[in-house]
């Protein structure tokens, strides 16, 4: 019997008589050149592995990763801090969030990178500034440093680390000059012995605040920007710079955030802001994209959305507008050729700048659907347009594609079939390029005991399982929680412990750990009449294995169901073929007899495991 389906993409129906198929860590791939019925026209090939790049210092969740503006650099929010990281993957920390879990959303305008967790807005001027690490304690605005891990310490650093308060900036040398001894910081607290992260101020000024009006006199060094929160003796925490006056980045005056009374004093601008519940017409933003220069974000739990300035973190309090087209809330925006897709829990609607005052976007009529996001953090670019998990009032859980203005489903019944009767709300999805494949990676955290990653390949149009085996030998969630493109290299970051890693079709493994890659194939039987089974070869890519250790001589293990994929023999292994036997192949024998025959390998050697075809030897009993 020649290829008999052995190749084939996941899909498991609701009843396994009908359809068991399983594709665990094999994607298919389909060679045009051949025609229907042709050896190899699709093959499996091994998902991508993974490798460790950085190890973010709190080593927590990795919550979002963006490549800013410019492709030199790298945006990480980890646990409740920002990074930055440049070619050489060396993390600086650049800023503190008020919260430590959940996705974030990021976009960036190629001056500032915004960032939105649900309960607060934050705006990171991008620059490179240099840096210090090293160990301290504070004790009211004393700073004493033990030890300096790298870099100097100088007046006008900010400092990040547990327990750190927001904006707080070295103000003075005491005993220490750049060194370990004592330094004075501009906020009183407690700190015990710590790590500490320091980085230099993009501006410090002279200056004076009347009522809600700054006045700088002199300027020390920098330049002073729109959203730049300011520090300095006497001057409210959290006061930002929302407006210029005569003012332009030096002397002159200036708008700010809180109306106070501040002598002339040092002021230091820094690049990391909390924007207050003062900027725009609510606190807060669930998701951020950008388009024309005005960064667009959603308040949580309601139906309103507002716009920044142009070119600017600050929001007008009048430049909102509500998603009215149905009464549903908003749930998530995202920009696609520059109009701007309102997705809501059970309906959307496409809205585009037109230019009016005070708030610039109109709806286009004829866009409104019926179909809304299921989960907020679902929705992934993918080719010309967008995929996400979707819900309406009749239901949820498809994934769809935007097709123009309206979803396309992309979702297979057997992918909706393990999500049926599953909390979905909280599923993310990222997208990556490798080869030619894009692939929308969906990730259910909820579904089963371990969650669920489904990914649709683009190109070929296809799902797979991509799963992480565990030290228990059980497959759970991918690991990737979040995903970008920066320095010709795919990362991901890791959703619990800190990790940035680099994905590769040449890494066969997850960061050293074992992929248990797994193809099931279609069900063999001739009208359920007795078959007798006498040779199964399955045709990997020999010579593959490894001159040392595990996939020295790689193995496949084999195993079969008899009645339709309710029970299983014992696994049977062979040889795929050692470092250069290109000749080796892999064959089981005397397979004994079914009326509905289903076949079963595995291979979880760190190999370029790829299956080409499959050939079984068979013959019909009489009955």
């Amino acid at each position: 019997m020649p290829d008999f389906g052995f190749v084939g993409a996941a899909y498991e129906a609701p009843s396994i008589y009908q359809n068991a198929q399983e594709c665990i860590n094999f994607y298919p791939e389909i060679d045009p050149t051949k025609t229907q019925g042709e050896r190899g026209i699709m093959a499996l090939y091994p998902t991508p592995g993974l490798e460790t790049v950085a190890l973010l210092p709190n080593q927590e969740e990795v919550r979002g990763i963006r490549t800013l503006s410019g492709g030199t650099q790298v945006l990480v929010v980890c646990g409740d801090f920002a990074y930055i990281m440049e070619d050489d993957y060396t993390p600086v920390m650049v800023g503190q969030l008020n919260t430590s879990s959940g996705l974030v959303g990021i976009a960036d305008n190629g001056v500032n990178a915004y960032i939105v967790d649900d309960a607060f807005r934050y705006t990171l001027f991008i620059s490179a500034p240099t840096s210090a690490i090293f160990t301290g304690s504070i004790a009211t605005t004393t700073l004493t440093v033990t030890a300096v891990l790298s870099g100097t310490i100088a007046i006008g650093q900010a400092i990040f680390g547990q327990g750190i308060a927001q904006n707080t900036v070295i103000t003075a040398f005491v005993s220490g000059t750049g060194g370990t001894g004592t330094y004075t910081v501009s906020n009183s607290q407690t700190v015990t012995s710590t790590s500490i992260n320091a980085v230099a101020s993009p501006a410090i000024v002279t200056g004076s605040i009347a009522t809600t009006t700054l006045t700088v006199t002199a300027v020390t060094s920098g330049t002073l920007r729109i959203g730049q929160t300011i520090e300095g003796t006497g001057v409210t925490d959290g006061t930002i710079i929302t407006a210029f006056g005569t003012g332009t980045g030096g002397v002159g005056t200036y708008t700010v955030s809180a109306s106070q009374t501040v002598s002339s004093t040092t002021i230091f601008a820094l690049n990391w802001t909390i924007l207050p519940a003062t900027d725009g017409p609510f606190q807060g933003g669930g998701t951020v994209d950008i388009t024309d220069n005005f960064f667009i974000y959603n308040k949580p739990n309601s139906q309103l959305f507002a716009a920044t300035d142009l070119l600017s973190p600050i929001t007008d309090p009048l430049s909102f507008a509500s998603k009215d087209g149905s009464p549903d809330d908003l749930v998530s925006v995202i920009v696609d050729r520059r109009e701007l897709y309102l997705l809501g829990e059970m309906s959307s609607e496409v809205w585009i700048n037109s230019g009016a005052v005070p708030f610039p976007f109109t709806r286009i009529p004829g866009t409104s659907t019926q179909q809304g996001i299921a989960a907020q953090y679902s929705m992934s670019r993918m080719g010309n347009s967008f995929a996400y998990v979707s819900k309406n009032n009749r239901g949820e859980a498809m994934v769809v594609r935007m097709n123009g203005y309206f979803p396309e489903r992309i979702s297979t019944h057997a992918v909706e079939t393990t999500l049926v009767n599953q909390n979905v709300a909280n599923a993310i999805a990222w997208t990556y390029q490798l080869e030619g494949h894009e692939v929308y990676v969906v990730t259910f955290p909820s579904v089963g005991d371990n969650g669920l990653t489904w990914a649709y390949d683009n190109t070929t149009g296809l799902w797979h399982k991509w799963l992480f085996r565990n030290n228990q030998n059980e497959y759970e969630r991918h690991r990737g929680n979040c995903c970008a493109f920066f320095n010709q290299q795919v990362l991901v970051g890791d959703y619990e412990n800190g990790k940035i890693y680099q994905l590769s079709r040449n890494f066969y493994t997850d960061d050293g750990q074992p992929i248990r890659r797994l193809r099931r194939a279609p069900h063999i039987t001739t009208d359920l009449q007795r078959q007798y089974f006498h040779e199964l070869q399955i045709q990997f890519q020999p010579g593959v294995g490894l001159s040392t250790g595990q996939g020295e001589d790689p193995q496949a293990m084999l195993r079969w169901s008899s009645d339709g994929g309710s029970t299983w023999s014992n696994e049977n292994w062979v040889s795929i073929g050692k470092q250069g036997k290109y000749l080796n192949r892999a064959i089981w024998r005397r397979l004994g007899m079914a009326r509905d025959r289903v076949f079963e390998v595995s291979i979880s050697d760190p190999v370029k495991a790829v299956i080409v075809s499959a050939n079984l030897k068979a013959e019909a009993g009489e009955n």
